[in-house]
């Protein structure tokens, strides 16, 4: 292998690092946007039965 090839394989391995490098930066900062229905949504329940209403059925 010459300089020449061995020069183009290390700028092609350093470029394909640094955009790999970029994209997982931009991909861990981007923020997902919960809405009021979702967190809405989210809230847990009442774990505990109403009898009466059981009683009903």
């Amino acid at each position: 292998m010459s300089g020449r090839q061995f020069f183009y394989i290390l700028f092609v391995t350093f470029i394909t690092i640094i955009v790999w490098v970029v994209m997982d930066i931009m991909h861990s900062r981007a923020e997902v946007q919960i809405t009021p229905e979702i967190k809405k949504m989210m809230e847990p329940i009442n774990p505990n039965f109403d009898q009466e209403v059981l009683n009903a059925l």
